[in-house]
């Protein structure tokens, strides 16, 4: 028995090596990666410019036949700082966005064509978070931005999203404190990507095929976190597992000494007795428990101990028979119980009334598949018999085999297998679990 639970454990130990193994696998090929695409059939592309600041920057945003989005502007001078910018809304409501912590590359695939050379372009990712926004204040939203040079062909870059820097004018303006000054990407509602911090005056053109934020569903110290706790809780349950085990078998193997040496003190005093006791019991004409043991050690001897095992059976709710039809009705009970054993047994069984409504039955001869068997037939045989008091009368049996050498042992293994059978109903057959293992 503990040699199977061990191996349980052990097939445990071996599954959560082998998910481990194929989690850090699947992680390190690629798994884990996840992609968020920014779609203009999804999310809202608007033209903003410098014309409510007094400038007269003219242009648009609009979807081309091919899918992508096109930014058109001709710069104006008329505003210092001129610009114009495809604003992307990602929510209906700027208060709830999108998370981006887990992400750590934003991919833009466009193409940007300038008056001049070398012409920039600003990405800045809109964060709000009620510590410093108002939905009052566009302004409030927090500037995590970076800029870049993009090519005239259409081509991907990539910008690592811890290159965003909160720009520094609004930390300024807004009066923000140190804990809140540094880029925040949990609540991103808005990207804007508009012409550079100096643009030349003239026509600009931004086409853009593709924006994509790349990522991953769990970081690599966050897996192995998360590892490391279930092979901790694996752990902590096993070892729970195997105390309770451990304090079930206790429990079993105390009480089975604790019956043992009643059963050695009730032999002492049987022996004390022995010459003034008789070895029949007067009312069934069964052997009863006096005595008894050299008899049966003798039997034991002449098969040589290959195959031996002990039954022992009680008579259901017997008290509760006494008690309704009186103790004559329950002697006769007893006497017809001694019939109905002997017509089941064979010539080699040796029948003894251990004690009350309790008969134990020695099988030298059988092994324990047989002494099951005879055991059941018993049983039925109660079900199917016309009893003295006209209702049904029902027995519980339990049933050991020889593990230690010792008769009296084995008796105590049958006793307490007649405890489990009287727990789990009564009525039934059940076998001693060590000596069924004893015998596989």
């Amino acid at each position: 028995m503990l040699s199977y639970k061990f191996s349980r454990a052990l097939v445990a130990i071996f599954v959560l090596l082998f998910f481990s193994v194929a989690t850090v696998v699947w992680f390190f090929i690629g798994g884990a990666q996840s992609s968020y695409v920014i779609s203009p059939t999804e999310f809202q592309f608007r033209y903003i410019d410098d014309t409510p600041m007094g400038g007269n920057t003219k242009g648009r945003v609009y979807t081309k036949d091919d899918g992508s989005v096109a930014l058109e502007c001709e710069l104006g001078s008329a505003y210092r700082w001129p610009f114009c910018e495809v604003a992307i809304s990602l929510s209906p409501s700027v208060t709830h966005g999108i998370d981006l912590a887990n992400y750590h590359s934003m991919v833009i695939e466009a193409a940007y064509k300038a008056p001049a050379p070398d012409q920039r372009l600003r990405v800045y990712l809109r964060n709000f978070n009620d510590a410093y926004s108002t939905t009052e204040d566009p302004v409030s939203m927090k500037f995590n931005g970076i800029e870049y040079n993009p090519t005239e062909e259409m081509s991907e870059i990539v910008l690592p999203l811890n290159s965003f820097q909160v720009l520094s004018w609004w930390i300024s303006d807004l009066d923000i404190p140190l804990e809140h000054a540094g880029p925040d990407m949990s609540n991103i509602s808005l990207i804007e990507i508009a012409t550079g911090s100096a643009p030349t005056i003239g026509q600009h053109e931004l086409i853009i095929k593709n924006i994509r934020f790349e990522g991953v569903m769990v970081t690599e110290a966050g897996l192995f976190r998360s590892l490391t706790f279930i092979w901790l809780a694996t752990a902590t349950i096993l070892l729970a597992v195997k105390y309770l085990q451990s304090r079930r078998v206790y429990d079993l193997e105390r009480r089975r000494a604790n019956r043992l040496k009643a059963i050695n003190t009730a032999l002492k005093q049987q022996s004390e007795t022995l010459s003034i006791m008789a070895t029949t019991d007067a009312l069934t004409g069964l052997r009863n428990r006096m005595d008894i043991y050299p008899e049966l050690e003798k039997a034991l001897a002449s098969t040589g101990g290959k195959n031996c095992t002990a039954l022992c059976l009680d008579i259901d709710h017997f008290k509760k028979i006494n008690d309704t039809y009186g103790h004559d009705m329950g002697d006769r009970l007893l006497i017809c119980t001694a019939d109905v054993l002997r017509d089941s047994v064979s010539t080699s069984d040796v029948i003894i009334r251990w004690g009350g409504e309790e008969f134990v039955i020695f099988c030298p001869n059988r092994n324990l598949a047989q002494a099951s068997f005879l055991a059941e037939k018993i049983r039925a045989a109660f079900e199917t018999t016309d009893w003295p008091h006209d209702a049904e009368l029902s027995c519980s049996v339990g049933v050991s085999s020889m593990r230690e050498g010792s008769i009296a042992a084995m008796i105590a293994d049958a006793d307490d297998a007649l405890y489990r059978a009287k727990q789990n109903g009564r009525n039934r057959v059940e076998v001693f679990a060590e000596s069924f293992i004893a015998t596989v």
